[in-house]
């Protein structure tokens, strides 16, 4: 302003009023109050940080979230239920986190999800985790994304050394530590590889996840026969346990060998040990080539047993031109029947090893006879005695060629031009059934379903049938036929289903009296003992108790006839063992066996 602030008059440009001698006051310079706000806006935000440092991100639960919190700042805290997985191509780590409430994708790119995996902050499924992120709200998916690599915590516990056998459904997200040999390898899709890991007490299958062990740095070649060490967490594939490494350290490649069964002597097997894997050692005898393979009898001394060779294995047997009659063999296998006879089918043809080739016999010894001085005839000539050749001594039997080589036609190509045309394929069994007839089994590989169906006179004459039960790898061929609009494969015999990896019979254990209405259509195990049996025209219902309660286990009698020591689920107190299908028939519960080798009588009361 232009006026003295003393008495009013206009002073111009002066300093002092040129009236009364009042001094005006200076104007603030404009370059003074830029300084100035740049000054005030840093102090500010430096405040602002140091205050938003001690503040945490809140937390909120998945089920809160709404598209108004799209890009909110916000903490998660659950546990992880799925993944890790990593993209190596857009260096892209995630994972899922379940807090109860919902289930959110956790996503860290290129600096984040490289500064995650040089510290291994990388979580497992069943981890604890809480981590801050930015969210992302879609219509029909959630997500966030880790901004600040330290701000993901997890929380793991300890594993703890189990057997394979003791592990089921109930130790779902438990860590634990298990040692055995690989004993079946496949690729489930690009990028994730099964192993089928087993010690003495059972099996369990190993997810590999390619991409998470390209991120942990491990180059890891397996094959059939390895020991390995896995620690992992336990989850849930089709209610089946299987386990999950959280990086790849946690496999390991052992020196020594695993344990998978103590050596019995033969003639200690007995026909309620059928299904358990036991190891033998003995003489080669009665060496017999068949259309599959070569069947040979075991002595020990104290009993035989009948092993048999599939041409998948036999081909494959070290030192295989060392077995003859005569040989010391020890073989690991699975015990099983067939014709009221024990007898026992290696898996692979690292459970044959040559102990001691066959003795080879003395070479013969030629005896010269002495000269002898006949004293000369006139009237007659004599003819002379040709000296006896050694008789030849007997060489060990070979052991037989086989003639190798089966086109195995991926089960997804099979369509109805095919029907009538002899096919070969493989496949896992995921569903088994049976009707009047005989038994069906659904097989599965990475390309389709197709229905087996095994007649009586067949499933009679298949070596491997008690094997062949849900988890079984099998190779089947036949003649592919269409029944109702379905494509299925009939065998022609026994001889032509093999059981590549056998399984028994297994569903999660349980108490009878904890089996409710809501377990209709779950396949459950229960064990007790025989009350009594109610016959029919086609079936039995036999009741089994334990402490808990009791049920009505109804078995068809084309299931009865061929169930092992069958007698005995018409002795009441017979102890059993029942893997089936839990159905209801008029607000009762009952279990419905699908196969044989699903009842097992344990025990006959003398």
């Amino acid at each position: 302003m232009s006026d003295c602030p003393s008495c009013g008059r206009y002073t111009g440009p002066q300093d002092a009023c040129p009236y009364c001698g009042a001094h005006r006051t200076g104007r603030l310079p404009l370059r003074a109050l830029k300084f100035g706000a740049i000054a005030l806006a840093t102090v500010g935000l430096v405040v602002l940080g140091f205050v938003a440092s001690g503040v945490e991100a809140p937390l909120v639960q998945a089920g809160q979230v709404s598209a108004s919190m799209n890009l909110a700042y916000v903490r998660l805290s659950g546990r992880c239920t799925r993944g890790p997985s990593y993209d190596a191509q857009s260096e892209t780590l995630s994972f899922y986190l379940d807090d109860g409430t919902g289930e959110v994708r956790i996503v860290a790119y290129r600096a984040e999800a490289r500064e995650l995996a040089t510290d291994a902050r990388v979580p497992a499924v069943g981890d604890a985790v809480e981590v801050e992120g930015t969210l992302r709200v879609q219509p029909d998916y959630l997500s966030l994304t880790v901004q600040l690599p330290s701000q993901l915590v997890i929380t793991r516990s300890p594993a703890a050394d189990r057997e394979i056998g003791s592990l089921s459904a109930s130790d779902a997200y438990q860590r634990v530590r298990v040692r055995g040999q690989v004993r079946a390898l496949r690729e489930a899709y690009p990028g994730l590889t099964i192993a089928t890991l087993r010690d003495a007490s059972g099996e369990i299958p190993v997810a590999l996840d390619a991409g998470l062990l390209r991120l942990s740095g491990r180059s890891l070649a397996l094959s059939v026969g390895d020991a390995l060490q896995v620690e992992g967490t336990v989850t849930l594939y089709r209610d089946a346990p299987q386990l999950v490494p959280a990086w790849g350290t946690d496999v390991t490649v052992l020196d020594e060998p695993a344990l998978l069964a103590t050596q019995v002597p033969v003639g200690h097997l007995a026909a309620d040990e059928v299904g358990r894997l036991v190891l033998v050692q003995g003489t080669v005898r009665e060496v017999e080539p068949f259309s599959a393979g070569v069947r040979f009898r075991l002595d020990d001394g104290t009993g035989t047993i009948d092993v048999v060779l599939w041409e998948s294995v036999c081909a494959r047997v070290a030192d295989r031109e060392h077995l003859a009659n005569g040989a010391t063999v020890q073989v690991l296998g699975r015990l099983a029947m067939y014709r009221n006879a024990l007898e026992l089918a290696p898996e692979l043809p690292e459970d044959v090893r040559v102990v001691q080739s066959a003795p080879l016999p003395p070479e013969p010894t030629q005896v010269v006879p002495p000269m002898v001085t006949r004293t000369p005839v006139a009237a007659a000539t004599s003819i002379p005695t040709r000296n006896p050749l050694p008789t030849p001594l007997p060489q060990p039997t070979p052991w037989p060629s086989l003639t190798l080589g089966v086109a195995i036609a991926p089960i997804g190509a099979l369509s109805d031009g095919l029907v009538g045309t002899d096919v070969t394929v493989e496949g896992s069994v995921v569903e088994a059934t049976s009707f009047s007839h005989g038994f069906r089994y659904t097989l599965e590989d990475a390309t389709g379903r197709v229905m087996l169906v095994l007649w009586h006179e067949v499933y009679d004459d298949c070596w491997d049938a008690a094997q062949i039960n849900l988890g079984a790898e099998v190779r089947a061929s036949g003649r592919l036929e269409q029944y109702e609009g379905q494509l299925e494969l009939v065998p022609f015999g026994g001889a032509d289903v093999k059981a590549l990896r056998g399984a028994a019979a297994w569903a999660t254990p349980r108490q009878i009296g904890s089996l409710g209405g809501g377990d209709a259509g779950q396949r459950v195990t229960v064990e007790g003992q025989v009350l009594r049996v109610e016959g029919f025209e086609s079936a039995v219902k036999v009741f089994v108790s334990d402490d808990s309660g009791e049920i009505g286990v109804y078995i068809w009698r084309n299931v009865l006839d061929r169930i092992a020591r069958n007698a005995g689920l018409g002795t009441p107190g017979s102890r059993v063992r029942v893997t089936g299908v839990v159905e209801t028939y008029r607000s009762n519960l009952e279990l419905h066996p699908q196969l044989p080798a699903d009842v097992t009588v344990l025990e006959v009361p003398q």
